[in-house]
């Protein structure tokens, strides 16, 4: 693999375990996220919302409101953190 590949994958890896950190606090947070969610005027205030609550950025606020609703489901835990630790270990391969 090039390097060039490998600081792509890296970069990859790194924002989608960004993003899976705010997934496993949603889903662990779903009431919570519900009464935020359905508290504000529009998305825009939704995000801003979580990113205070939460202290998400945009890119994992944005994601949180992208879910759906049957991905709350506690079931979803362990696929979040199945993926978690698998992007660990290749993290930790790429170095």
């Amino acid at each position: 693999m090039s390097d060039a590949a490998v600081e792509r994958e890296r970069g990859y890896v790194a924002m989608r375990l960004h993003v899976l950190a705010a997934l496993e606090t949603a889903v662990a947070r779903r009431a919570e996220l519900a009464q935020v969610v359905g508290d504000a005027d529009d998305v825009h205030a939704a995000a801003a919302a979580l990113g205070t609550a939460w202290g998400l950025d945009d890119a994992q606020a944005r994601a949180v409101l992208e879910l759906k609703v049957g991905r709350l489901a506690g079931s979803e835990r362990e696929r979040l953190r199945a993926e978690r630790e698998r992007l660990e270990a290749r993290r930790d391969e790429l170095g």
